[in-house]
């Protein structure tokens, strides 16, 4: 099964910059709004 190499790692993918796990601060509050975590996961490879 093949599937974009994005699903289940980014939560908005059409705002994604880079990998999830490189989010700036600002993208992650625009994104998610105030969390004390982000909760897209890093890519595991």
């Amino acid at each position: 099964m093949c599937q974009h190499k994005n699903d289940d790692i980014c939560k908005h993918p059409e705002k994604l910059k880079g990998k999830p796990g490189e989010c700036a601060p600002q993208q992650i509050l625009e994104c998610h709004g105030k969390t004390e975590e982000h909760p897209c996961p890093e890519e595991s490879n």
